[in-house]
């Protein structure tokens, strides 16, 4: 009866162990923090890039120089239109807005830029802190705060609900048991109540050498109250048989 997963939890980036959050044996959820990196130049630019993010200022500017770009253009139109401006000034005018418009298109991009920034900081803020990957327990902690980290595993985590049990059984019974099926599930310490199992993969090729196949079953553990990594004793439920294995 071992656990479904076990993994051993690294980090995407390097860093230095500022706090770890979690211990052995405690239980952790999918998505929760298990460790904080330091992350104080993250920080940093994280409030600097949301800064530049919503600076508006710019984008006012030149939306402020279009306008009159515009007006200005409409006054050297209708001058232009009685001839008492030349052409060259209703040009010279025409070429200013359309300079001003380019100016707010750059403004508008910068912005949008800067937002784009602002969430890859948020990102990379994120990244310093751990979650776990799975709801189960910690098996081992492998860092203490201080140490620096890159490419090796911080923490051990297991899946304990549900438990995964592996039968090997002798190829006369193949064919006799399905994906569904159930087992009546004896472990090594005495639980209260009966235990089954439910079969999820049955092995579709023979092992030659010793005339055996696989099967695998899960038993739920919502309450973590059946302790991973002991044998058990099992009776396959079939319609054909009732069989005996030992885990």
């Amino acid at each position: 009866m071992e656990p479904m997963v076990v993994t051993e939890v690294g980090s995407p980036v390097q860093g230095v162990i500022k706090h770890l959050l979690v211990d052995r044996s405690d239980s952790v959820t999918r998505g929760q923090p298990i460790i904080e990196l330091e992350a104080g130049a993250e920080t940093i630019n994280l409030a600097a890039a949301k800064t530049r993010a919503n600076m508006q200022s710019e984008v006012s500017a030149r939306e402020a120089d279009l306008a009159l770009a515009r007006l200005n253009l409409d006054r050297m139109q209708k001058l232009h239109d009685q001839n008492l401006v030349p052409t060259q000034k209703w040009d010279e005018a025409h070429a200013q807005k359309l300079v001003a418009s380019a100016a707010l298109v750059q403004a508008l991009e910068s912005l949008k830029l800067a937002q784009i920034e602002s969430r890859r900081a948020e990102q990379l803020l994120a990244q310093k802190t751990i979650l776990s990957p799975i709801d189960g327990v910690v098996v081992a902690q492998l860092v203490f705060p201080g140490e620096f980290v890159y490419d090796n595993p911080l923490i051990t985590l297991a899946q304990l609900d549900p438990l995964r049990i592996e039968v090997v059984l002798p190829a006369r019974l193949f064919g006799k048991f399905k994906p569904g099926d159930t087992a009546l599930i004896q472990p090594e310490i005495e639980h209260e109540e009966p235990l089954h199992a439910t079969v999820q993969v049955v092995d579709r090729l023979l092992d030659t050498r010793s005339g055996t196949f696989g099967v695998r079953l899960t038993l739920p553990n919502p309450e973590l109250s059946i302790p991973g990594g002991q044998k058990c004793q099992l009776e396959f439920l079939s319609g054909v048989a009732l069989v005996s294995s030992e885990q």
